[in-house]
């Protein structure tokens, strides 16, 4: 595994990896709610560095080295209220939005001195990678939204079981308490073909340390996405080639969330995957990998 680098600016840190040539075309794979770059399965990227690409994993603020907004403090109820007022069609506030975590990346690319990339997301990844390409549409060469939505809780509210375990983790934090929650969620998340083994889930529970699960976190950057409000104006503006993957099964962003972003940006590629939930399992990260690459490959920076 490469090291962690820090991009320093003022008092916030924006911790990043980079795997392969640095003159190679680069593909950004951006993680999703409450999870630090070191979540990508290991399939996914040496798989795209095989296929020619460097990839670069950033932390996204408020995981994992990254900068954690400490001073923007909430609880379940503030998750609960944004929620509630998501579903209402009405404005949720906070301290940083999706914008914000687009800007992250934007500046990282910067100092790199990347002027396009490849920019893949999975779940608020996908939303991040999402937003980055209608800011910055001339950096990104292609977009592959995995997992994702565009922000309409009309298509993008799951089952309230999967919802509520997101939603509400976190409340204790000792390290009997991450565990449950992890062995939780993981099973609330997975759909019917890939449920998680018990050596799988014990893997996760030994990774968490690793991964940095912040429940106070995870509530901030849950609140940031729902502050981003509903997208699907700016996504269908978009012209940047775009392949979305989404399980048929998702229980948190339904499989209608996923055909509706593919049905936005105007030749769109969906990549359908039958009884797949909200997840990465290993025996599909070779595939997901090609699929990735593929796009790519059709579509130059």
């Amino acid at each position: 595994m490469t090291d962690k680098n820090i991009l320093e600016r003022g008092d916030f840190r924006y911790a990043w990896r980079r795997w392969g040539d640095p003159q190679a075309p680069a593909v950004v794979l951006l993680m999703g709610l409450g999870l630090s770059m070191d979540a990508w399965p290991e399939g996914i990227i040496s798989g795209l560095l095989a296929e020619g690409f460097q990839v670069i994993t950033p932390d996204n603020r408020d995981s994992g080295d990254s900068s954690r907004m400490e001073a923007w403090v909430t609880d379940r109820r503030d998750v609960v209220r944004a929620i509630v007022r998501t579903l209402l069609g009405l404005r949720v506030t906070g301290e940083y939005a999706l914008e914000d975590m687009a800007l992250d990346l934007e500046r990282l690319l910067d100092a790199l001195g990347i002027r396009r990339a490849h920019v893949a997301g999975i779940s608020m990844g996908g939303m991040i990678a999402q937003v980055f390409a209608c800011q910055c549409p001339n950096r990104v060469a292609t977009l592959t939204s995995i997992s994702s939505a565009v922000g309409n809780p009309r298509t993008g509210l799951g089952r309230l079981r999967a919802v509520a375990t997101v939603a509400g983790g976190g409340s204790d934090s000792s390290p009997a308490g991450v565990e449950r929650h992890i062995r939780r969620m993981l099973k609330a998340l997975s759909g019917p073909k890939y449920r998680p083994s018990e050596a799988e889930l014990d893997e996760a529970v030994r990774s968490a340390p690793r991964l940095g699960f912040d429940g106070a976190a995870t509530r901030r950057q849950l609140i940031a996405l729902l502050a981003s409000g509903n997208r699907r104006a700016a996504v269908k503006q978009l012209t940047t080639p775009t392949l979305v993957i989404h399980g048929k099964a998702d229980p948190l962003l339904p499989f209608k969330a996923g055909e509706e972003t593919a049905r936005l940006v105007k030749g769109a590629k969906l990549i359908a995957v039958d009884g797949l939930g909200h997840q990465l399992p290993p025996q599909l990260m070779g595939q997901y990998a090609r699929w990735i690459a593929a796009h790519c490959h059709a579509h130059p920076a």
